[in-house]
């Protein structure tokens, strides 16, 4: 068949058709046969443009010119009448494909969801691999099953997962990551060529093509302040690498993977069976971002040849992909093959490579002695029986695997592939363990030392006044260069009186000649606890700027100097966030735990590991330096100076902002309670003020004397701070500073009702301005986008949280309380008095009918769960703030308090599983039955877990328990 005229289109269709699905003429290996048809072919090489796989093939064939091909000498129409033309294929049944996708698998989740698909369209399947130490042997197991999904018709993606290589552990170095991507790509090209799999249909995707967008960016803010630092520890315990200090990457790892099910498009995850924890985060999480849930495919783990997991880093335990033959067979030869063990390496080997590659070449398995097996159920069989030799199965994998790996060796002797190889695994002494910082920022040229007449002193002067600690000696330094001070500004709460001070701060740095840029910290609120909901942060940060340029204006605070952002508007920026990666693969968990645990809401999140490492990024990408933000941030400082070098940033000079108290000197009912709108209406102004505690001579704590401190006195200036009242009691007073008025106050020379009068004032002529310069319909429309009001209820929907049928647990603010002091109630023997340590400022009182269940010394010291948001009651003359949750029982009559996990801690909070929404600020209890109705779905379950409709309760360290009662109501 030389001759053009025997070269059909339906021969050359056959011929396309068949290296479509097929890397050689007889699937797994080059043979004469395709020598034959490739010298047949040399007539017609014009007219081929439109064959694809062909003319892939072609080109592949010329690796082989000047070898001898295995096989018996053959004709081009005997080959051509050997393969099946595409239109005589047999179809699969949805059935048989499914079959097919699953068989030799470990476990399968969701296989209902992949036959729904199958029947209407090719399944969509991704496999990921982290692109660390080299691919070994043990990679022919994904091989197989990736064989039999294209034989299934499934549309494939193998994920590259450069970024995920990094977060664990650094076991690729950043600057190698690239290179190492490309070999994984080559070398998986050459493994599925080698077992006769064309590789067109797949589908190479490089993580960090879409990790490092915007969109993923944006659910990788959100699962992370949805999931507690414990579930993602657990998650990852066994794919992450475990150590002794483990870095923040190990926890954002399994988030990472659930999101690439959904940026991949696809319809199931395939993966080995250690990652099954991985797989049941993902179905539990992705639902709660809007996503769908994905089906998992888990192939089993082969054992290394010396037992255990076959790892890339455990050179003895695995056989490298371009070991040569001699390496294979020394490896192979010294394994362990013993009937003792039927399920070592070698054999675990054979039944999930060996066997799956010989089916599909149509062979089966024969041993030197001539015995032949079908089936690896049959090899086992005579393997345990003593009827095979383990000697003579070694012998024949290592000739079938050198055979395999021959192909993948000639492959790599192309000089492109070899440099490859080179640059992705250099020789230990060319890589540097750690990352290379980038260069550390530079600040601009040193600059005079004098602006407008100031000296440098009277500079460092003004940057020292009103702070809450004293700067750092090094202020003078910053001066060396533009000074440029950050200010961040959470978000979390409605703008209080405080801001005012902080601003006033803002005019002393632009007076000291620096420029200054104010960022409205969107994104980092939202992780503090999902304080401010996702699609309202960034209006309401948009709201802050425009509302302090407004006190700007107001108080004549020029702001030509002063920069305006929002968080979102470049910590969504891929530099950002792939120095946000590098730095969670440098810093420990310990580290960020113990800067943000009396910060944030709620430091068990996953979200709150990433808090300070953002806070740090900030500094080094706004290029500042001199940080300033409010007192409650000091302890992150020591955090950004110790860490932010790790990404090439230079630590910036640390300024704290002095913050107001909570007006009250008990426990709020309503966050309102606390403090002052920047904006407040006059009469709350008045009523909020006349409630604020004020007590005569105390200057230990006293809210309204803090608001001349930080506030008022710091907006004056230069101006004296004024007390005016009758002469009767004394006439007016003036203050040139906060410290003469502290003394005056402290001997009781100044009622409380006189500063609260003048204070007032004082805040009037402040925030009266502000109000009219609010008062525009564009703010009133940023305010509305800002706060806005709860959704509406539809008519016939008007329940209440004391409607059972519409109650979640969530509403419920439950949270672990330390009894830190107890006693009998004054006017009720049945009743104890416990003041409960809840993480708050002070202890709550609560009131509790224990005394006739539990002796009052087993009550001291006690972990408890507390119901924290009931409305205070009072209960024979004491007020309570609470509830102690306990189990019980009537007959016989029994309580027990619920018990939380050890290691829990005053203010962790207690969640129903899978129900995780924020409380309400306090339950609506006023019809009389709401609470029992509310506590209906509350009880112990005979493990003696406390439970909510059969959904256990826990804090992040574990689940709520009690002592003895199962299966009894939680009251």
């Amino acid at each position: 068949m030389n001759d053009k005229k025997h070269w059909t289109p339906e021969a050359l269709k056959t011929l396309n058709y068949h290296f479509c699905e097929f890397s050689y003429i007889n699937g797994y290996e080059p043979t004469i046969s395709d020598e034959v048809v490739n010298n047949a072919l040399q007539s017609v090489l014009e007219d081929l443009s439109n064959y694809e796989h062909l003319n892939r093939w072609l080109i592949h064939m010329k690796s082989f010119r000047k070898e001898k091909l295995p096989g018996k000498h053959t004709t081009v129409d005997n080959v051509l009448a050997s393969l099946e033309p595409p239109t005589k294929k047999n179809k699969m049944t949805p059935e048989e494909n499914l079959k097919l996708i699953t068989r030799r698998l470990d476990e399968v989740i969701g296989e209902d969801r992949m036959m729904t698909i199958l029947k209407e369209r090719p399944l969509k399947i991704y496999w990921g691999t982290a692109t660390t130490g080299k691919p070994h042997v043990a990679y022919f197991v994904p091989m197989t099953k990736i064989a039999d999904f294209l034989k299934a018709g499934c549309e494939v993606t193998i994920l590259l997962a450069d970024l995920h290589a990094y977060l664990d552990n650094m076991k690729a170095p950043w600057e190698l990551i690239q290179f190492r991507t490309k070999y994984y790509e080559a070398v998986i090209k050459a493994m599925l060529s080698a077992i006769g799999v064309s590789t067109e249909k797949l589908r190479f995707v490089q993580g960090t093509s879409y990790q490092l967008g915007t969109k993923f960016t944006d659910d990788m803010y959100k699962l992370a302040a949805m999931v507690t630092e414990h579930d993602a520890k657990k998650a990852g315990a066994e794919v992450v690498k475990q150590i002794e200090a483990p870095f923040q990457s190990g926890l954002l790892y399994p988030g990472l993977q659930a999101l690439d099910e959904e940026y991949l498009g696809v319809d199931a995850q395939f993966g080995g069976v250690d990652q099954r924890k991985i797989f049941t985060y993902a179905e539990k999480y992705l639902p709660k971002l809007g996503y769908q849930k994905r089906s998992h495919l888990m192939n089993p783990m082969v054992p290394g040849l010396s037992g255990g997991k076959m790892s890339s880093s455990e050179i003895d335990s695995k056989i490298d992909l371009l070991d040569s033959a001699k390496a294979v067979e020394d490896k192979l030869s010294g394994a362990t093959c013993d009937p003792s063990s039927p399920d070592n390496g070698v054999m675990a080997f054979v039944n999930y490579v060996v066997f799956p590659v010989l089916e599909s070449q149509g062979k089966s398995f024969e041993l030197c002695s001539g015995q032949n097996f079908s089936s690896f159920e049959q090899l086992q069989a005579s393997f345990i029986d003593g009827k095979v030799h383990g000697g003579d199965i070694k012998k024949f994998v290592i000739k079938f695997l050198n055979k395999l790996l021959e192909h993948i060796r000639k492959e790599f002797e192309k000089p492109e592939l070899q440099e490859l190889v080179k640059r992705a695994y250099p020789l230990s002494s060319q890589v540097q363990v750690c990352p290379a910082a980038h260069e550390a920022k530079k600040f601009g040229e040193a600059k005079e030392l004098t602006i407008e007449g100031l000296s440098l002193d009277d500079r460092v002067n003004l940057m020292s006044k009103n702070l809450a600690l004293t700067p750092p000696s090094t202020l003078n330094t910053a001066f060396n260069y533009s000074p440029h001070v950050l200010w961040t500004v959470p978000i979390t709460r409605r703008p209080e009186l405080g801001m005012l001070g902080h601003i006033a701060k803002v005019r002393d740095f632009l007076a000291a000649g620096c420029h200054v840029t104010v960022v409205t910290s969107d994104i980092i609120s939202y992780l503090d606890g999902c304080q401010v909901p996702w699609d309202v942060a960034p209006h309401r940060a948009e709201y802050f700027i425009e509302l302090i340029k407004a006190v700007m204006s107001t108080n004549e605070i020029p702001l030509e100097n002063v920069k305006f952002i929002k968080g979102s508007d470049f910590q969504k920026n891929e530099d950002y966030v792939l120095d946000l990666y590098r730095m969670t693969a440098l810093v420990t968990c310990k580290d960020s735990n113990d800067s943000v645990s009396t910060v944030l809401r709620d430091p068990n999140l996953l979200s709150a590991l990433l808090y300070p490492d953002m806070m740090a990024l900030d500094e080094k990408h706004l290029q500042a330096n001199i940080h300033f933000c409010g007192a409650k941030h000091v302890p992150l400082f020591d955090f950004t100076e110790k860490n932010i070098p790790l990404v090439g940033g230079v630590p910036c000079i640390h300024l704290s902002g002095a913050e107001l108290p909570t007006l009250l000197n008990r426990a709020a009912l309503t966050p309102e309670e606390e403090f002052i709108d920047l904006i407040e209406q006059e009469a709350q102004l008045k009523k909020k003020l006349k409630s604020a505690f004020c007590e005569e001579g105390n200057i230990n704590f006293n809210p309204v004397l803090s608001l001349v401190n930080v506030v008022i006195m710091p907006l004056l200036g230069e101006e004296k701070f004024r007390i005016t009242r009758s002469e009767e009691n004394g006439g007016d007073l003036e203050f040139e500073s906060f410290q003469n008025l502290e003394g005056v106050f402290a001997q009781k020379n100044l009622h409380p009702g006189d500063l609260k009068n003048s204070v007032l004032e004082y805040i009037k002529r402040f925030i009266n301005p502000i109000s009219k310069a609010t008062g525009t319909p564009l703010m009133k429309k940023l305010q509305s986008k800002a706060y806005p009001p709860p959704p509406k209820k539809t008519k016939g929907s008007q329940k209440t949280a004391g409607d059972s049928d519409d109650f979640l647990p969530s509403k419920f603010n439950m949270v672990v309380g330390k009894i830190v002091e107890i006693s009998r109630h004054p006017e009720a023997d049945s009743l104890y008095v416990e003041k409960i340590d809840i993480g708050e400022d002070e202890p709550r009182t609560i009131v509790s009918g224990l005394v006739k269940f539990i002796p009052i010394e087993e009550m001291q010291e006690r972990m408890v769960v507390v119901l924290a948001n009931l409305k205070p009651a009072t209960m024979r003359g004491v007020r309570s703030a609470g509830m102690v949750l306990c189990a019980s029982v009537s007959e016989p009559a029994a309580v027990e308090p619920l018990q939380p996990a050890p290691g829990s801690k005053p203010g962790d909070r207690v969640l129903a599983e899978g129900y995780e929404g924020e409380p309400d600020s306090v339950l609506n209890t006023k019809k009389s039955n709401a609470l029992v109705k509310m506590l209906e779905g509350f009880r112990t379950n005979g493990l003696l877990t406390a439970t909510w409709n059969g959904n256990i309760l826990s804090t992040s360290s574990g689940p709520v328990t009690v002592a003895s009662l199962k299966d009894a109501p939680i009251k």
